[in-house]
């Protein structure tokens, strides 16, 4: 697979849209500094997927779109697209039989990035997909960019095993493990909330449990209940049902009687009736006569009232009268007074206004006056300004000359005694021997030399021993880590030994175990022989808590010979020890036998030591003497350790003081000969200077003479102008100040002949002020008056017209005392009717009451005995409503009266069913609270937790096939990441020495971890040997770096590599080793670069040209190199 040709617009700089092919296998894109080289590389890059818009060379990734120039507007998009040729099948899966394909990225102004595979849309991990384990990436060894070279050198071992993984075509590998590791995480996650759920439904279970089967019995009492309940309801309704059909024949038997009370009662009902008749017309009568009584009653109130009205109204009109006449007469002398004010005001204005006129004349005369002053003050003025001004001028050009004189001769002093040190610098640098002081400059920049050399060696030799001091540094930690580690272990073993020792009781003074002595060899052995005895107190004599010690010798074959004290329990003396025993025959004096191994044998038992039992509590204290023996001896040799590594780090600090003393050395000697040998080159330059100076000053000192000589002249005759318009501004002063006192007395004049027009004027309005006063108060009081005599005519006229109505009102009034005299003697008359009629209503009241009374007890009667019956009704209704009620709960309790009635007996007892109600329901208080959704819960919990299990065998598969397919992948991974590594170690070693003429190189792990180990490089150029690769100069840093990217290249060789100006650089010498190595690598690899380097120019089959003719916008010239070397020859 090879890239055939790249196509652009809108990118950065590649404006509009271009076509770059690369049908060789070298081709060379070369064109001037900054017309948009580079950019080609940024694109692919940003094609295969990068990211990073700092990666790019910009802040956001939108910086990519081409953002305008001085002469073209900005775009809206940018895009790049990558055609490769598959003919070769490297592309497997669904691209393997396609010959062409085509990769394209777009970005908008709004940020939106697409990605299209061979004309349609995908995502970016699609196009990361194709490309992972082909050495091709955003970051991958294939893209080589400026300053790469040097970061991949000095990359830190991590970063440098990312392309290694890219050659062994393991990222991909890394890329699933990584989605393996999440779909892992994810599933412990959902496997450990599949627990906690499982957990809660199991115990959630275990309640539901309980509370169903309460559930089941309590929905049995309930069934019972409801029964019980239906059969009580029907039995009461039965007892109603009978009591309401008694009642009911009591009801028909006094209904009879009523019917003959009331037949009676209609006889007295009659005779009632027309003694009401009767009744009511003598009551009708007396009514009508006491209407006519009240009648006349009114007819005298009203006529007295309108007589006492028109005596109050004639009193009332004549005050009135009375009041108005009064209020005339003082409006009338309140507008004489008035009058006279006003006149008296009138006056008074008329002389003000005359004092107003004299005034205003004497204002102008003296405002005239002040103006004409004013006006001669300023011509005045205006001269005196003038001089002024023109004498400043002619100040200012006298400083200004002066001030020119004066910098002229400062210049000329300066400008000698430049001269003169000139000279004399010149004269000391003639008298003094520029030849010496060279040659001394040399002889110290040879010393330099020599001193430089001597401390690069002592560098070289520090170096190696700073080397040996980290070594001994590092074996002298292990150490002492090991001997830390046996003391904490014996202080831990001592410690728990102790604590079991000190375990034992107080009251006992001395044990079995710490009576013996023996070799560990032998502590298994005689635990054996004494059976677990070994905490057991010693005493002299044999009792029930404690064993008998002996002080004899021990029996030859014992397990007392065994013990190195004197003391030791009697029976070990009976016990044999044999080196291999099967079986145990009694011999005279031996009770039991013990072998080598620790094993226990009697007559008719054996007791064997188990290997997977504990230690016994004789051998811990044969292990705890030796502890505390050898403990002291680790201590020392602890802090033996110690004070061997302390000494290691003064060593080490010491030897990188003076490799760092030695390191400032070297620098300071360096900037020593760089001094030394330019200051030679300064005497030189500086005698030159010197002369040269000395010339410009001597020439400079004649112009400053002759310009002093011109301007002596102008500046004496400046004086003199300046004098005479002096004396003359003299006279403007002295003229200037007796106008001022002039302007000064006329306008004190002007100021009292104002300050007396504005009293004038003042009084004159105050006097304005009190006649508009006046003047407003007797209008006032005029309307007034008027309003008051038009009030008082409307009150005389009012008065005639009432003493007219007064008169025309007598006469009916002397007619209305006759007619109240009429109406008084029959009102008199009416109230003796009234009386006989009151006496006739009384009689027939009286005998109406009587009957009232006979028809009383016949309706008393009659009403007993329908309240009887509506008692029996209502007892009857009652009865009725209670055997309906005790029949309502029946619906309830979903049951008929038919199916009760047949599940009763013969003659049911309520109290019996009564009694099983009342334990039913005690029976379902004592269940108390009950879930009655229990039983439906419970089976869906039940199906959940089933569901739930199977989920859990699911994830739990799966979390296994999961984490076999990380081992499988660790596996292959590693693998193939020591393959590689091997191979391309094994490549960089033979290609360093080819590329340097020499030298060795390799690469090496920094752990052990396939997985996670990094990358070291190691390279040491011929007549070398640097401790680190940071040592070495910026060309052979690029060369190493060249040698490792074309060994990885021969393991796994990209489609195209692509170089930008990585042979900046190199001289010519390392550009054609450079250059022969392109040229071998590029029978298996399309390489692409971009270089200023003639040689490497020399070397590619096609040249690609980068211009920018219009500033902002790059184009591409093409020219193949075999066309024109076969042109130029023809």
């Amino acid at each position: 697979m090879r890239l055939t040709h790249i196509k652009l617009a809108g990118f950065k700089s590649f404006v509009e849209p271009s076509k770059i092919p690369f049908p060789d296998q070298m081709t060379c894109v070369v064109g001037p500094n900054g017309c948009g080289k580079s950019n080609v590389i940024d694109a692919v890059r940003w094609v295969l997927g990068e990211s990073s818009a700092k990666n790019l060379r910009g802040d956001a990734m939108t910086d990519v779109i081409f953002n305008g120039s001085t002469h073209r507007k900005p775009v809206s998009q940018a895009s790049v697209e990558l055609f490769f040729d598959n003919t070769s099948g490297v592309l497997q899966g669904s691209l393997a039989n396609r010959n062409q394909i085509a990769i394209k990225r777009l970005v908008t102004r709004d940020g939106q990035s697409l990605y299209f595979l061979n004309g349609s849309k995908c995502r970016k991990r699609d196009i990361t997909d194709i490309f992972l384990g082909t050495g091709l990436g955003p970051r991958s060894y294939a893209i080589i960019e400026q300053g790469m070279i040097s970061r991949l050198i000095e990359s830190r071992p991590q970063e440098l095993r990312v392309f290694l993984e890219e050659a062994a075509g393991v990222s991909k590998y890394k890329e699933r493990r990584r989605e393996t590791q999440t779909r892992i995480q994810s599933t412990r996650d959902n496997l450990e909330r599949l627990l906690d759920m499982r957990q809660e439904l199991k115990n959630q279970l275990d309640k539901l449990a309980v509370q169903a089967e309460q559930a089941k019995q309590y929905r049995e009492l309930k069934r019972d209940e409801r029964l019980l309940k239906g059969q009580v309801a029907v039995i009461k309704w039965q007892k109603l049902n009978t009591q309401q059909q008694q009642k009911a024949a009591e009801i028909a038997e006094l209904e009879k009687q009523i019917r003959f009370f009331s037949d009676a009662h209609q006889g007295h009902a009659d005779v009632l009736s027309a003694l009401e008749a009767k009744l009511e017309q003598d009551t009708h009568k007396l009514e009508d006569t006491q209407q006519q009584k009240h009648r006349i009653h009114t007819e005298i109130i009203r006529f007295e009232q309108q007589k006492l009205s028109a005596q109050q109204q004639k009193t009332q009109l004549q005050a009135d009268i009375d009041k108005q006449k009064q209020a005339f007469k003082e409006a009338q002398d309140a507008l004489q007074t008035l009058q006279h004010a006003q006149t008296e005001f009138t006056e008074q204005q008329q002389a003000t206004e005359q004092g107003l006129e004299q005034a205003k004349d004497a204002l102008l005369k003296a405002q005239s006056a002040f103006e004409s002053s004013q006006a001669a003050h300023k011509a005045q003025q205006a001269k005196l300004n003038a001089g002024q001004h023109e004498i400043s001028e002619q100040r200012q050009t006298l400083q200004q000359a002066e001030q020119t004189l004066k910098q002229a001769e400062l210049s000329l002093t300066h400008l000698q005694a430049n001269i003169a040190d000139v000279a004399k610098q010149i004269e000391q640098q003639q008298s003094q021997s520029v030849t010496k002081e060279l040659d001394a400059a040399t002889a110290e920049f040879n010393q330099l030399a020599k001193q430089m050399a001597g401390l690069q060696s002592q560098a070289k030799q520090l170096a190696a021993a700073l080397d040996e001091a980290l070594t001994h540094y590092t074996k002298a930690e292990l150490e002492e880590r090991e001997c830390a580690q046996k003391v904490s272990s014996c202080k831990a073993n001592i410690s728990a030994l102790e604590n079991v020792l000190s375990s034992l009781s107080d009251d006992v003074q001395q044990t079995l175990l710490q009576t013996l002595s023996v070799t560990a060899s032998d502590a298994a052995i005689v635990e054996s022989a004494i059976l677990g005895m070994t905490l057991l107190p010693v005493s002299e004599s044999t009792t029930e808590h404690g064993v008998w010690d002996n002080t004899q010798a021990p029996r030859e074959g014992s397990v007392a010979s065994l013990l190195e004290g004197q003391v030791y329990p009697a029976f070990l003396n009976q016990i044999q020890l044999l080196k291999q025993c099967q079986r145990f025959t009694p011999e005279q004096g031996w009770w039991m036998a013990v072998d080598g191994e620790g094993n226990l044998f009697g007559e008719n038992f054996r007791v064997s030591k188990s290997k997977q039992t504990s230690v016994g509590l004789l051998t811990q204290q044969t292990q705890l003497n030796e502890l505390n023996a050898e403990l002291p001896k680790l201590i020392s040799d602890v802090e033996q350790t110690k004070a061997q590594k302390a000494a290691l780090q003064t060593r080490l600090q010491v030897a990188q003081q003076e490799i760092e003393s030695n390191s400032a050395s070297i620098h300071q000697i360096a900037q020593g000969m760089a001094k030394a040998q330019t200051h030679s080159e300064l005497l030189d330059k500086q005698h030159a200077n010197w002369q040269q100076t000395l010339e410009q000053y001597q020439q400079k000192q004649d112009s400053l003479k002759a310009q002093l000589s011109e301007q002596a002249a102008p500046i004496a005759k400046q004086k003199q102008q300046i004098a005479d318009i002096e004396a003359a501004l003299e006279l403007l002063q002295a003229q200037q100040i007796e106008l001022q006192a002039q302007a000064d007395e006329q306008e004190q004049a002007y100021i009292q002949a104002a300050s007396h027009s504005q009293s004038a004027q003042q009084a004159l309005h105050q006097a304005e002020l009190e006649l508009q006063k006046v003047q407003n108060t007797w209008q006032l009081e005029q309307t007034k008056q008027q309003h008051s005599q038009s009030v008082l005519n409307s009150a005389l006229e009012r008065l005639e017209t009432l003493q007219q109505q007064l008169e025309d009102q007598q006469l009916p009034l002397l007619e209305c005392e006759e007619q109240l005299k009429i109406l008084v003697e029959q009102h008199q008359e009416i109230e003796i009717q009234l009386e006989q009629c009151q006496a006739q209503k009384a009689q027939a009241q009286k005998a109406l009451q009587d009957k009232q009374a006979s028809l009383q007890d016949a309706q008393s009667g009659v009403t007993k005995k329908q309240n009887q019956l509506q008692q029996l009704k209502l007892a009857e209704q009652e009865l009725m409503i209670k055997a309906q009620l005790m029949l309502e709960p029946l619906e309830e309790l979903q049951q008929t009266l038919k199916e009760i009635l047949a599940s009763l007996p013969e003659n049911p007892k309520l109290v019996s069913f009564q009694s099983k109600l009342q334990n039913t329901t005690k029976q379902l208080l004592d269940l108390g609270a009950v879930n009655l959704a229990a039983i439906e819960e419970y089976d869906q919990a039940l199906e959940r937790k089933t569901y739930l299990d199977e989920q859990l065998d699911d994830l739990t598969a799966a979390l296994e096939t999961l984490e076999g397919a990380i081992r499988k992948i660790d596996r292959e991974t590693k693998q193939r990441f020591k393959q590689t590594f091997d191979q391309v170690n094994k490549d960089f070693a033979g290609l360093f020495p080819k590329v340097f003429g020499g030298g060795q190189a390799y690469l090496e792990l920094t752990s052990d971890d396939l997985l996670e180990a990094g990358v070291a490089i190691m390279a040491r150029p011929p007549g070398k040997k640097n401790s680190t690769i940071h040592l070495l100069s910026g060309g052979e840093k690029a060369l190493t770096a060249l040698s490792l990217v074309f060994s990885i290249f021969r393991l796994n060789p990209a489609p195209f590599c692509m170089l930008d100006e990585v042979d900046a650089p190199l001289d010519d010498a390392n550009v054609v080793r450079f250059c022969r190595l392109v040229e071998e690598m590029s029978q298996s690899v399309q390489f692409i670069y971009i270089s200023h380097n003639k040689i490497a120019m020399e070397m590619a089959g096609r040249l690609t040209g980068v211009t920018m003719a219009e500033p902002g916008v790059s184009r591409m010239v093409a020219v193949d190199i075999e066309q024109a070397v076969q042109m130029a020859q023809t």
